[in-house]
């Protein structure tokens, strides 16, 4: 009894390493990258305007397999949208960017940042600096997307969902943030409401 007692624990730490690795190495799942240029038009209250061109050296030395740089208007504030498709998440290597970091980079010092209490896991930041002697200031909505369900909590049903669907153990993932001047960004519900919608068609092609 006690050689079993002894046993299990590092039978169980084996098999969460092997399943760990199972994971990391994408045979739950391969990833599958969503054709982004396909996107609608409009999406809930979010429209989808023309493309931009976003410097080369912004996004690093390991840069997104796919992205897409779009001017963006939410019920009436216009805005950015900023959507890189990474093949495997390894925060560890940049993989992808820290939101913050990268702002941080652009001479933008954070003010204030909380939480939106919803499924995505949601981010919201206050960004200034001085440009051209003028303060600047902008707000950003950001989250990492990933295949499966959004939901955060942890249920055993959750679990059961995941293992059978295989989906919640891919390793690609999309960065994505909205950017809207802090004075004339939309309120959070419309800022969810755009959320979800992006959220779903990117579900559906990946």
């Amino acid at each position: 009894m006690r050689q079993a007692l002894r046993t299990l624990p590092w039978l169980a730490l084996y098999l969460c390493a092997a399943f760990s690795f199972l994971v990391e190495g994408g045979h739950f799942g391969q990833p599958v990258a969503p054709d982004l240029a396909r996107l609608p038009a409009r999406l809930g209250p979010l429209e989808l305007l023309e493309e931009f061109p976003l410097d080369a050296l912004a996004l690093g030395e390991q840069p997104p397999e796919r992205a897409t740089y779009r001017r963006v208007r939410v019920r009436g504030h216009e805005g950015r949208l900023f959507l890189a498709y990474y093949e495997r998440a390894q925060r560890w290597s940049g993989r992808p960017h820290d939101v913050e970091k990268c702002f941080a980079a652009l001479g933008w010092q954070e003010r204030e940042a909380h939480r939106i209490d919803q499924a995505h896991r949601l981010w919201s930041r206050l960004f200034e600096r001085e440009s051209v002697g003028e303060r600047e200031a902008i707000r950003v909505v950001h989250w990492l997307e990933r295949p499966g369900s959004d939901r955060e909590r942890f249920t055993w049903r959750e679990l059961a969902s995941r293992l059978g669907s295989l989906r919640g153990f891919r390793p690609d993932v999309a960065s994505v943030y909205l950017e809207f001047p802090a004075d004339a960004a939309p309120d959070e519900d419309a800022c969810l409401a755009a959320v979800d919608a992006l959220s779903q068609a990117l579900e559906e092609r990946w």
